[in-house]
């Protein structure tokens, strides 16, 4: 063999090398990770899982030298009594973990399949023993997940322009039927009710309704398009932000009641049963009253529609409103609407 043939032998089995140094070193990182105070690995573990990967590791010293390297990378590499190893300062706690992977499972506005592909992901940033758990104790149930495989886009879609503050145009089907209308709106806020995402947004100024803002259900979108056009500014919507302009998302979807909207919200005082001290209704009042008697005087501001005499009837003879008087006439009436359907079928 040539000296010059020698040179390139040489050059080849050097760059080899340094490729297998680096895998290596990715694998004990990938391996590390997996790794808790109950799974710890001794070094030879890891050089069996390395081995595994296809990776050769023709000197054990090289493991330790890695350890030491990844520990010198800021990597917080714990060593037990027992000279295991394992992980530190993990990103997600296991039970955290968990707790992401059972939200996603009962997302009814996520497709099974999305549900699926997006437990798999939050498996793997999860230890081995993290993993095992999540796998064992993860139910879903497919027939309650949305069949709108195109829900994960429109929710991108619709992210992106709020943060962008741009307009966004979709179709929309109305309820009740298979019209659908044109929209292309100003959006300001995503928000999850009752397992389903509604699109906070509003109308341009000079068109009807123009100072209203509407909640759309994602659902029932299509063709969710972003525009290179800006958004209105939310500080021209007075119920939409404080006093000071900035948005103020937070107090408008107190107000709101089952996502039904409205222009002007008025206090409203309730009577409330202890027993339901822990309602979300009592939770996001504005203040609460104990009475003598045990039960609670709740003070909360909501639009007087449907929306809030459909929220103040889950509770049944729990809670009677006080005042206004406009109220109570209003909650009388929608009553007598529900009374009135099976009164119609028993007749």
């Amino acid at each position: 063999m040539t000296d010059n043939k020698k040179e390139k032998t040489a050059v080849t089995i050097q760059k080899k090398e340094k490729g297998n140094d680096k895998r290596r070193l990715l694998a004990v990182l990938e391996i590390l990770k997996r790794t808790d105070e109950e799974h710890p690995l001794t070094k030879n573990e890891i050089i069996n899982k390395v081995v595994e990967r296809g990776i050769e590791v023709n000197n054990p010293k090289t493991i330790a030298a890695d350890l030491n390297m990844l520990r010198d990378f800021g990597y917080d590499i714990v060593t037990d009594y027992g000279g295991s190893f394992m992980a530190g300062g993990q990103a997600f706690e296991n039970y955290e973990l968990k707790i992401l992977a059972d939200n996603v499972s009962n997302a009814r506005y996520l497709t099974a399949e999305h549900s699926c592909d997006l437990i798999e992901r939050i498996k793997a940033l999860a230890t081995e023993s993290g993993e095992q758990m999540i796998t064992a104790t993860t139910v879903m149930d497919p027939k309650m997940k949305s069949k709108d495989i195109k829900m994960k886009y429109k929710l991108d879609t619709l992210f992106r322009c709020i943060q962008k503050k741009k307009k966004v145009k979709f179709r929309y089907k109305k309820p009740g039927g298979e019209r659908t209308v044109s929209y292309e709106v100003n959006p300001y806020a995503l928000s999850l009710y009752e397992e389903e995402y509604y699109l906070t947004a509003a109308f341009d100024a000079g068109q009807s309704y123009s100072n209203n803002p509407f909640s759309f259900k994602v659902s029932r979108m299509d063709r969710v398009e972003e525009t290179d056009v800006p958004a209105r500014k939310i500080s021209e919507i007075a119920i939409l932000s404080d006093e000071g302009g900035f948005a103020d998302i937070q107090t408008y979807r107190r107000v709101m009641k089952n996502m039904w909207s409205g222009l002007q919200s008025r206090e409203i005082v309730l009577r409330v049963e202890s027993l339901l001290a822990d309602s979300k209704l009592v939770l996001s009042a504005d203040r609460v009253k104990l009475n003598e008697d045990g039960s609670l005087t709740v003070y909360t501001k909501s639009f007087l529609n449907t929306g809030f005499y459909q929220t103040i009837s889950r509770y049944g003879d729990g809670v009677e409103i006080i005042r206004p008087e406009e109220a109570r006439k209003g909650y009388v009436e929608y009553l007598k609407d529900v009374l009135q359907v099976y009164e119609e079928e028993n007749s």
